[in-house]
């Protein structure tokens, strides 16, 4: 019966000793968000834009990235440029978005479509987003351009 006793004791103390030594953080781990909703918003910035040897600068273009889901996005390019050659708004939809803490890169994406006017537009577009900065780069056949319209954005999130 002491056997007993000594031995109930023991796995009693093993068991405290294991209910002790295992604890639960009190550290609460932030939520993760998603790479596309995380850099989702409005963004305003500068256009430059190369065409041939040409050179011009649009400032303070608006940017808008909306997020349909958590790893693409909907990027609305706002109206740039001055008649004759002035683009107005368009939107590339489904750009896939990958990246964490921070840094993301929008993956090369196809667009084309028509604008209200009935011009049609096409192009691709890539880009990158750290330290607060968003860069998109994209060329652009609009209407009936001979050449391509290659244009970088860079612009800061308004709050």
């Amino acid at each position: 019966m002491k056997k007993f006793r000594t031995m109930i004791a023991m796995v009693m103390a093993v068991v405290n000793l294991c209910l002790v030594s295992t604890s639960c953080s009190n550290d609460k781990d932030e939520p993760v968000i998603p790479a596309a909703k995380s850099i989702a918003g409005s963004y305003k910035g500068n256009v430059k834009c190369v065409v041939g040897k040409s050179e011009s600068t649009f400032e303070n273009i608006a940017f808008s990235l909306a997020a349909p889901n958590d790893a693409t996005l909907d990027i609305n390019i706002g109206a740039f440029g001055n008649p004759p050659m002035a683009v107005p708004a368009f939107t590339v939809k489904g750009v896939k978005v990958t990246g964490t803490d921070g840094t993301y890169a929008l993956s090369p994406t196809e667009f084309s479509g028509t604008t209200d006017a009935g011009k049609k537009y096409s192009g691709t577009l890539r880009g990158a987003f750290a330290q607060g900065k968003l860069t998109v780069e994209f060329s652009l056949n609009y209407g009936a351009m001979p050449m391509a319209l290659i244009c970088t954005f860079t612009g800061t999130k308004q709050k």
